[in-house]
């Protein structure tokens, strides 16, 4: 379902998506998270999410949750997550999804 959007079918969706492979690398981010988050897409590129994009110990919850997600049996869950930033927080709801070994957060503020 993700997996076969183009950039920019991803690009207009009108929440925010980021897409996790191995060790949390940033596969994939849409125009929309990146301009919620702040973050430059090609910053986030390759990088750990959770270690390099967005640290900080109140993302451990979302960094638990994730890895849960991963190892377990179903393809869908949903949950509330409060980003911390420098310029403020940023609550959100998150869907995780989980298409073949990759993990996508529909993040929507």
């Amino acid at each position: 379902m993700l997996d076969d959007l183009d950039d920019a079918a991803l690009d207009a969706l009108p929440f925010g998506v980021v897409c996790l492979g191995d060790g949390n690398r940033v596969l994939r981010m849409n125009r929309t998270e990146s301009e919620a988050s702040g973050i430059q897409r090609w910053r986030a590129m390759g990088r750990d999410f959770f270690r390099d994009v967005a640290p900080g110990a109140t993302n451990r919850a979302l960094a638990e949750a994730v890895a849960a997600f991963n190892t377990g049996d179903t393809e869908k869950t949903q949950l509330h997550h409060v980003f911390h930033r420098r310029a403020g927080a940023d609550e959100t709801n998150i869907e995780l999804h989980r298409e073949h070994d990759r993990v996508y957060l529909l993040i929507r503020r």
